[in-house]
């Protein structure tokens, strides 16, 4: 699928960013100030463990952070080699963040990046590892870059102006309904869908998405369509272009196992797997497939490209919290009146104030916020009313 249009939707908690094709969301990135987008950020760092066992080292890369090199990124010259022939323990080092940090686990380092004239590394090896020396260009210039034939809608006039700087053909777009961005675009029912663990077929036949930590477990189950031995093959021809759709929404990685309908024609599942390679083809991850096996098991390894869409969305708390955000900037275009009054559970209340106690939130609604922490309300239950 082609990425035709991005839309930026920006608050003071994160800018939420959708690749569309169509009507179709085909990615979500979240970037939150501070713990967001940290990809192509340049350090000095240092070495701090040499692991020949997994081929890889432990890199410092300060701000708390140790990152994961691998053999094939720490080799610059790209010619192959052991670890521990490329660094040792106690080096410094400049290195990018390749992939950012998810879950418990470190982001994945590269010494291969963008420094044309060697200036960067140079001032790497200036400085006192670790220390960052060069930031990456924001989430939505990046992708912008990306991809310089798509419209980009954003609703923030501080985020159009650096795009209208980039040499692209794509239109650049100021929204400013008082509908939030990606709910004007339907985007919003789509995320409840990747958020679910079940996705229903045109059949009705339904895939099951169980993530793990080691593995992804995907299911296709015949459900409410027929179960004739001939409609197998047309379910999970059905199915695989959405298995794959849904892989890069959620952003699953790692190791993925999908478990097709058994089907008697053996021919039918040489097809299959070329139509879920197809369909995988304008994936930004990396990702092989074998099968399917004797029991009708196809099995996909896929790059792991930062967090899930499910961490990135954060708790149900975190998820309320930013949905209450974004139904104060509505009420705010909609409702007269100097002060808002918000009711939410004790937990989405606090999560809401921040490290600032809503300070910032208040300013950008242009609104004075009187906050009512409720026990008995559900994390996705509150009110914004206007206090005339």
């Amino acid at each position: 699928m082609t990425i035709d249009t991005i839309l930026a939707e920006t608050t003071p908690r994160a800018m939420r960013l959708a690749l569309m094709s169509g009507d179709d969301l085909i990615e979500l990135q979240i970037d939150r100030p501070g713990r967001g987008h940290r990809a192509g950020d340049v350090f000095a760092g240092r070495v701090v463990r040499v692991v020949p066992g997994l081929n890889a080292a432990f890199v410092d890369v300060g701000e708390g952070v140790t990152g994961f090199l691998r053999a094939k990124e720490a080799d610059v010259e790209r010619s192959g080699g052991a670890i521990s022939k490329l660094v040792t323990e106690g080096a410094r080092v400049a290195v990018a963040i390749k992939t950012d940090a998810r879950d418990e686990k470190g982001p994945v380092l590269t010494r291969r990046f963008d420094d044309t004239d060697g200036a960067i590394a140079a001032a790497a090896m200036r400085v006192e590892p670790p220390k960052l020396v060069s930031r990456a260009e924001p989430l939505l210039v990046h992708l912008a870059a990306l991809y310089p034939e798509a419209r980009v809608v954003a609703d923030s006039p501080a985020d159009v102006v650096p795009l209208r700087r980039l040499q692209r053909d794509g239109e650049i777009v100021l929204h400013q309904g008082a509908e939030p961005l990606l709910e004007a675009a339907g985007v919003e029912e789509q995320l409840e869908t990747a958020l679910a663990p079940e996705v229903t077929l045109r059949s009705g036949a339904v895939l099951r998405f169980e993530p793990g930590r080691t593995l992804t477990a995907v299911d296709v189950d015949s459900a409410a369509a027929s179960e004739a031995a001939g409609d197998a093959v047309a379910i999970n021809l059905e199915a695989a272009p959405v298995i794959a759709h849904q892989l890069r929404l959620r952003n699953l990685g790692g190791l993925v196992v999908v478990d097709f309908l058994n089907m008697q024609d053996k021919k039918a599942g040489g097809r299959l797997v070329t139509d879920l390679f197809v369909a995988l083809k304008n994936d930004p991850a990396e990702t092989a497939l074998d099968g399917p096996s004797r029991f009708g098991l196809v099995e996909m390894a896929r790059q792991r490209l930062g967090p899930t869409l499910a961490e990135a969305v954060g708790s149900p708390v975190q998820a309320a919290s930013d949905a209450l955000i974004r139904r104060l900037r509505r009420e705010s275009r909609m409702q007269v009146g100097a002060a808002f009054e918000i009711r939410a559970s004790p937990e989405v209340a606090e999560a809401f104030q921040g490290d600032d106690r809503g300070s910032a939130i208040a300013r950008w609604v242009g609104r004075r916020l009187e906050l009512v922490p409720d026990k008995k309300r559900r994390h996705n239950d509150f009110d914004v009313a206007p206090e005339l």
